[in-house]
């Protein structure tokens, strides 16, 4: 009896380890797949703006070049503050930081100049393993 006693603590034993570890590394898993999925969303976003500062008639393009420059390219960079999933859409609040760079007029001498931030709220859907922007509800920010 004695040796059945021990059995069922040391298997109750284990069972009690073993479920928090359980239960850790779940929750571990979670939080791995939330940020994989954070990075994946900042990734669509920074796409969004990239091709927004790439168009032709991009906000920057539509001021004067500093003396003796031309425009020449502009890099994007996303932020991504929050994550709020809905279904299987994805409202995320993210900055905007695009820098805009002049050269001379061959091209060269690349020269970042000042900088623009913009919030906005975005809302995504999974477009097979991509990302589509399905709405831009930043005029909501304020509100």
């Amino acid at each position: 009896m004695q040796k059945k006693h021990k059995v069922g603590l040391a298997a109750a034993a284990a069972v009690f380890v073993a479920v928090p570890g359980g239960l850790l590394m779940t929750s571990q898993a979670a939080a791995a797949d939330r940020e994989a999925e954070r990075k994946s969303l900042e990734q669509a976003a920074e796409d969004v703006f990239q091709r927004r500062a790439d168009a032709p008639g991009a906000e920057w393009r539509n001021h004067a070049a500093p003396t003796g420059k031309v425009w020449n390219q502009a890099d994007a960079r996303a932020d991504v503050k929050e994550v709020n999933r809905r279904g299987d859409r994805f409202t995320v609040n993210v900055n905007e930081f695009t820098t805009p760079y002049t050269s001379d007029a061959y091209g060269r001498n690349l020269e970042p100049t000042t900088p623009y931030v913009g919030m906005y709220r975005l809302v995504f859907e999974r477009d097979g393993d991509d990302w589509r922007l399905v709405q831009d509800l930043s005029d909501q920010l304020t509100k």
